[in-house]
């Protein structure tokens, strides 16, 4: 039986894969799976070569993997890495070559699904092709470490002239790449060191190293690849977290308690994903931003937008008269690696909508709304 270290998911797509409804388009997967290889390809750094051009020409000719540091036109040091036996390696980006284990693409986040702005997306990547490479140690407890650019066809990594870099105390070189790789929310380097945010994501100047982190992926860790963002889940995580059978169960409770709306006097039905066909149905619940309390759709103390262009839409909830600047629509998270649990359904994010139990709310540091019934 094959090891499972753990699972990456794609942060924006509900437990769904990318492209269900688009057979036009590659299918790319919004979850991959860690898993134990049947040899180790892990890789430890070896030694240092300060070389010339014509010498990094004939090195880079050899089968190892290395880092390429270029210091000026003519000057580089190479940094030759050899086989780890107690690792293995895994690279992220969105390559499709073969070295790459995980293809990740373009997240297009913040955009309501209604909105015909979800079609005005930027035609460029801003995902490197090679983003990043996480190390697994084979054994328990499968310490698993993450590590800005991956290896290429070549096996190199490199850093060219204009390239963020830096020597370390230990006489060591290091660097970043121009899209940077973050998680919650330090950035993390080329050789595995952990950093302060620069100031924008391609300054040329890295931030204050932080001694006291280390580059580990915990369960619950968010990698940010500039363009998409991974959430990591240990095995271990994994096997204390409901299953999509547990998530269908809870909200089948939720929705056999026939829930009113106390201005149409209809039962609401909480759907498992957001649909255009629901969003202006009477049965569809919607939360009140500001007091949370639940009802279905309807035009009392609607307030649309004057023709003063700072003036804003509000809703005043019949409920305790409140005023909010937004209704949201309620749907239910079916992706089971975000909750932690299938307690009660009584909390939403904000500003999605998403509904989840209160110990899945408060551990993801997220702004949440308590939704009153």
């Amino acid at each position: 039986m094959t090891t499972k270290y753990g699972e990456l998911i794609v942060l924006g797509y509900n437990g769904q894969s990318r492209n269900d409804n688009d057979r036009n388009v590659l299918p790319h997967n919004s979850r991959f799976e860690l898993l134990k290889r049947p040899r180790p390809n892990g890789v430890i750094k070896f030694r240092d070569h300060a070389v010339d051009d014509r010498e990094k020409t004939e090195l880079l000719k050899s089968s190892f993997h290395s880092v390429t540091y270029t210091l000026c036109r003519n000057k580089s040091v190479v940094v030759e890495y050899r086989l780890d036996e107690n690792s293995d390696m895994l690279q992220i980006g969105r390559s499709s070559e073969p070295q790459i284990d995980f293809t990740v693409v373009d997240t297009y986040l913040g955009v309501d699904c209604f909105s015909p702005d979800i079609f005005n997306k930027p035609s460029q990547s801003t995902i490197s092709r090679f983003a990043c490479r996480i190390l697994v140690q084979r054994d328990e407890p499968h310490e698993a470490r993450v590590f800005a650019a991956g290896f290429d066809s070549s096996k190199n990594i490199f850093l060219g002239e204009k390239a963020t870099k830096w020597h370390k105390k230990n006489v060591n070189n290091d660097g970043a790449t121009t899209t940077a790789t973050m998680y919650a929310w330090r950035e993390v380097s080329v050789d595995g060191d952990v950093y302060t945010l620069r100031k924008t994501r391609s300054s040329p100047t890295r931030g204050e190293k932080v001694d006291n982190e280390s580059n580990i992926l915990r369960d619950g860790t968010l990698i940010d690849l500039c363009g998409a963002t991974l959430l990591f889940r240990s095995a271990n995580g994994l096997a204390c977290s409901p299953t999509r059978e547990d998530l269908d169960q809870t909200l089948d409770r939720l929705n056999a308690g026939r829930p009113v709306c106390p201005v149409n006097l209809n039962t609401l039905i909480i759907p498992r994903r957001k649909s255009d066909s629901l969003f202006d149905s009477e049965r569809q619940p919607y939360c009140y931003s500001n007091c949370g309390h639940v009802q279905g759709r309807h035009a009392w103390g609607h307030k649309d937008k004057s023709s003063n262009k700072d003036s804003i839409e509000k809703h005043r909830c019949p409920m305790c008269n409140t005023e909010s600047g937004r209704i949201i629509q309620l749907t239910m998270g079916m992706e089971p690696t975000f909750h932690l649990d299938s307690s009660a359904l009584n909390y939403a994010f904000n500003p999605c909508g998403h509904i989840a139990s209160e110990k899945t709310v408060n551990n993801k540091n997220l702004c949440i709304l308590k939704m009153q019934h």
